[in-house]
């Protein structure tokens, strides 16, 4: 996924089944009971203060394993906070939050922890789906010409077959693929309600097909397999998780007007 990184997922807060995990930590061999029994009591308290606020939470207060262990558990399955909790930090009444799509660590006061983790979490929504928008934005040509030779469909509709058929056995730069090696052609998916717009927008009259060369009504997407790769061929709806697939794959997303509507959304 987009967002991942050698350490493993690094979710988005909305779709991330725990938004937040709280650790306990700091105790050692020489604790005294009575300490730890606070801190666990501490843990769970602000856990529920976090759950009562709506923030899908969890307290891991398994005594099997080390705080390290757990660290690395949490960051594999991508939680997007985690508050480190330990007897320094109850002593200063605060927490230790830390970010696992930076490392970012900070400080937040046990007053007031709902509001600002609430805040925290919006904070690496937006960051995350910025960073992906530009990676998709970065990665989105659009297509007005071919560069492989083409005859007029009689039909529109055989647009669709004809540029999947024309598209085998061609790479990027338009060179000739191996003859064995299997190429899918670019295979149609669906027309986004989100069309290009500005200097991009089809233009009643202007905008040609580059299939056919009649006027172009709408943009569709298309997927192209070369190389053991994938390339996206035309525009697609913007969703979070499409850029997640876009990295995925490490392709190019190239936006094709055509001069015919598909029959059905997807294909």
């Amino acid at each position: 996924m987009i967002h991942g990184d050698n350490k493993g997922l690094v979710l988005p807060p909305m779709v991330a089944q725990y938004q937040v995990v709280i650790v306990p930590c700091g105790l050692t061999a020489k604790t005294a009971d009575e300490e730890r029994k606070r801190l666990f009591q501490g843990v769970k308290d602000m856990a529920t203060t976090l759950s009562q606020a709506g923030i899908r939470v969890k307290a891991d207060t398994r005594e099997t394993c080390s705080p390290g262990y757990k660290f690395n558990d949490w960051e594999l399955k991508g939680v997007p906070v985690r508050l480190e909790f330990g007897p320094k930090d109850m002593e200063k009444k605060q927490a230790l939050s830390v970010r696992r799509d930076t490392g970012v660590k900070a400080g937040i006061p046990l007053g007031g922890l709902a509001e600002k983790v609430q805040t925290l979490l919006g904070t690496i929504q937006k960051e995350l789906y910025d960073k992906a928008k530009m990676a998709y934005d970065e990665h989105t040509i659009i297509v007005k010409k071919t560069s492989f030779s083409c005859r007029i469909a009689s039909d529109q509709e055989e647009c669709e077959d004809k540029v999947k058929e024309r598209s085998k056995g061609h790479n990027d730069d338009d060179a000739p693929e191996d003859a064995k090696a299997p190429s899918m052609g670019a295979k149609s998916l669906c027309i986004p309600f989100d069309q290009p717009k500005g200097d991009d927008a089809i233009i009643s009259g202007t905008t040609k097909c580059p299939q056919c060369g009649e006027n172009a009504k709408v943009c569709s997407f298309h997927l192209h397999l070369l190389k053991k790769r994938y390339i996206l061929t035309a525009q697609i709806a913007l969703h979070p998780l499409w850029p997640i697939l876009l990295d995925t794959v490490t392709s190019t997303l190239y936006l094709i007007p055509f001069s015919f509507v598909f029959p059905l959304l997807f294909h």
